[in-house]
């Protein structure tokens, strides 16, 4: 499997690439877009340390990621764009792309379908926007030009599984490490620019019934709901399902971390490399959960737990 680490400045791309980063994914906000809202966002970042400079340093960003044999994606994946936006929007990926980007990740399918006359040659990434939880959905989005999916956050490995079997033609990417989200990303209509970057899903707040009572699912999503203050959503991890994602054909591993700090993505590269090569040669899938229970507590200051697990239905509870 390919590791793909986030990138936002020039400084830190040959440390991730050393690190064993495969393949780069950033965003970058040109000037003439500073005029819309935050509201109206290119990449779903509101935040500047999450978006790379300039257009030189992208430029720079993306050489000195070809001259280490990787590829670099850019991050376009707003749920949607007005008309009033697209000739920018057009303008705007013309020049990336003769820049030398490799790839782009999209969420709206109209920006798919009128990029890909445009700009055949390169790859097209479904985001986890794009909310492509089954196998039809992947199949509508790769018969408009998509080549590639980073699958949702809520599903499971089975889940993913399934549906990379009923679509054999298309590359698929799972996240791993940090920023594990309490919601359906694709779904969720919290909006993400608190300057403290604390956002409304981590703010402890109570979920009530209008009526005489909670229904059982009701009850469920209040529990979960309320969990969520014991826990923090960038201790999100996942290393120990890296043997399940491979025995399920996924093709990359999504470092989450847009706007961290430079340490802390390398870190995560390291990690996920390591692990990568554990997972060939631990047998034993008890030991290498072990190992990598201990690696959590180690990368995070913290035992593993249930919401920050990407994938739960491995978690068994308990410290290392």
């Amino acid at each position: 499997m390919r590791i793909i680490s986030p990138v936002d400045n020039l400084q830190e791309t040959a440390m991730l690439l050393e690190a064993g980063a495969d393949e780069l994914y950033g965003g970058y906000l040109p000037a003439e877009w500073e005029d819309y809202s935050l509201a109206a966002s290119l990449n779903q970042r509101t935040f500047s340390a999450a978006q790379i400079d300039t257009e030189e340093e992208l430029m720079a960003i993306v050489d000195l990621t070809h001259a280490h044999g990787g590829t670099f994606a850019l991050t376009l994946n707003a749920p949607f764009y007005t008309d009033a936006q697209f000739p920018m929007l057009i303008d705007y990926i013309d020049r990336m792309v003769k820049l030398g980007i490799d790839s782009l990740i999209l969420a709206d399918v109209g920006v798919l379908r009128l990029l890909k006359q445009r700009h055949p040659v390169i790859e097209y990434h479904a985001s986890t926007l794009a909310h492509l939880t089954n196998a039809g959905s992947v199949r509508l989005m790769a018969e408009q030009g998509m080549q590639r999916v980073v699958l949702p956050r809520h599903l499971t490995v089975a889940d993913m599984a399934a549906v990379i079997q009923q679509a054999p033609d298309v590359l698929f990417d799972a996240f791993l490490l940090v920023g594990k989200c309490p919601n359906t990303e694709g779904l969720c209509t919290f909006h993400h620019s608190s300057p403290e970057k604390i956002w409304p899903c981590e703010i402890p707040y109570e979920i009530a019934p209008l009526g005489n009572g909670a229904s059982e699912g009701l009850q469920q999503a209040m529990k979960i709901q309320e969990s969520w203050s014991e826990t923090n959503r960038r201790h999100g991890c996942g290393l120990c399902a890296i043997p399940h994602l491979q025995e399920a054909g996924v093709h990359g591993l999504k470092l989450v971390g847009r706007g961290a700090p430079a340490a802390q993505k390398v870190r995560n590269v390291t990690l996920a490399k390591e692990f990568l090569l554990l997972a060939s040669e631990v047998v034993d899938h008890e030991e290498y959960r072990r190992q990598a229970m201990a690696a959590h507590k180690e990368r995070f200051g913290a035992a593993c737990h249930q919401n920050v697990c990407y994938y739960p239905e491995f978690f068994h509870g308990g410290e290392v």
